[in-house]
């Protein structure tokens, strides 16, 4: 399965605050990442980043994605999916739990933490980093701090509206 890994950057690396807030993310992206979901017609993210968002953005949160697959990966055995979202417990079992969908692409869009488990388990195979022009000195990275390497081609560059780029690449699988 190709695993695509889809996140909005700060040119330092950061995807929010360390309070999780994006609040100096351009509200143009929400549109551009509601239309990418729907390609793929799944979106998965970890625990964290589906209670942050859905706390934090009333009208512009997973709720209103309108795919047909909504994944939450956590750790935690006791955590209860919302109505339209699915619960695994691993990378590998939204991998497994899309497959059986006839899903050919698994859409992540992170958090962190979620991010380093997929790219530490070598399941990542494209990465595509939009990059906001607003640096914060502190706050999430992209990919949380693990064990791992990845190495990139870039496939693919394109300038955006609000000075912002998005940048692409496959993983080099070695």
């Amino acid at each position: 399965m190709e695993v695509i890994l889809d996140m909005v950057i700060s040119p330092n690396g950061f995807i929010a605050r360390e309070d999780g807030n994006e609040d100096w993310l351009p509200s143009e992206g929400w549109d551009e990442f509601v239309a990418e979901a729907k390609r793929y017609d799944n979106i998965v993210m970890g625990r964290e980043t589906y209670e942050q968002v859905t706390r934090r953005y009333e009208d512009y949160n997973f709720d209103a994605v309108d795919v047909a697959h909504k994944i939450i990966v956590t750790e935690q055995s006791n955590f209860t999916a919302p109505e339209g979202y699915v619960v695994v417990h691993s990378p590998e079992e939204a991998i497994k739990y899309l497959e059986t969908k006839d899903i050919k692409t698994l859409f992540l869009i992170g958090g962190g933490v979620l991010n380093a488990a997929f790219a530490k388990r070598k399941l990542v195979t494209r990465l595509q980093l939009t990059i906001a022009p607003h640096i914060i000195g502190k706050g999430r990275p992209v990919l949380g701090f693990d064990d791992f390497e990845l190495d990139l081609s870039l496939t693919d560059v394109q300038r955006l509206s609000l000075d912002r780029v998005r940048l692409s690449y496959t993983i080099n699988q070695h």
